[in-house]
């Protein structure tokens, strides 16, 4: 069962990005923009957790180490 905090997200990437795996991220659970630039030549890619159950899982991972 989905905890409802993720049910609309969850939702959402399975009506949109959802196939046999997750077309966001591969199913790494992260979607590394790094490089990406403006045209004005501003770096703003890094390294974000994706929407799928495997980022949404890593993330909450990541936020219980740092208690």
């Amino acid at each position: 069962m989905i905890r409802a905090k993720h049910y609309i997200v969850t939702e959402y990437w399975k009506t949109y990005y959802a196939d046999s795996h997750c077309t966001l991220c591969g199913n790494s659970g992260r979607i590394d923009t790094r490089g990406i630039m403006t045209p004005a030549g501003k770096i703003v890619g890094r390294v974000n957790y994706c929407i799928c159950p495997n980022g949404q899982a890593i993330r909450a991972a990541d936020a219980a180490e740092m208690e």
